[in-house]
């Protein structure tokens, strides 16, 4: 069977009628964000999947909950977040609206700050902490969500721990204040 090579766009010119999209360009920083988002939702609908079907079934979290549990909690703080080389930058203005959403700290900080530099996140916690699905989640799931979260704050930089952890103090009422 003889395999296509990918092809690379440097516009949409001639490919669909123009009248069909928005603009023939893409902006990196949506996409990279979209991509978060999309994954984390993944990660949040299986770990809540797990979860229920392990609690219906033996009242505790199995192993393979607990998997899915853990995978939630690392993607949700970049624990593998592959560096970005060089800095980014959008071209529909995507950045400075996301930025301006969400909830801050009595610092200003948000998780939906963008760094651009480096790493996506200024602050490398997921936004997606806020959002309903998250906030769906079984109590012992979102439990064990948050142990993993501190055992991984722990092995941080001083400087991203401590802004993360005052962060959700302030905008993440059932965040636990110690584990």
């Amino acid at each position: 069977m003889l395999q296509a090579s990918p092809v690379h766009l440097d516009s949409l010119e001639g490919k669909c009628r123009p009248d069909s999209r928005l603009t023939p360009y893409s902006d990196i920083v949506a996409l990279m964000v979209f991509e978060h988002q999309v994954r984390m939702m993944n990660l949040i609908t299986r770990a809540g999947w797990e979860t229920r079907i392990a609690l219906a079934d033996s009242q505790s979290i199995s192993q393979r909950a607990r998997t899915a549990l853990n995978e939630l909690a690392d993607y949700m703080l970049f624990v593998d977040e592959a560096p970005v080389k060089g800095e980014i930058s959008g071209t529909s203005g995507f950045a400075e609206v996301f930025a301006a959403n969400g909830p801050r700290d009595h610092q200003g900080r948000s998780l939906r700050d963008l760094s651009l530099a480096g790493r996506l996140m200024r602050y490398p916690c997921s936004y997606m902490i806020y959002s309903e699905a998250f906030n769906a989640l079984p109590v012992e799931a979102k439990s064990a969500v948050y142990r993993r979260m501190w055992e991984i704050l722990n092995r941080r930089g001083e400087a991203d721990r401590r802004a993360i952890i005052e962060i959700l103090r302030d905008t993440k009422k059932d965040f636990p204040q110690t584990m």
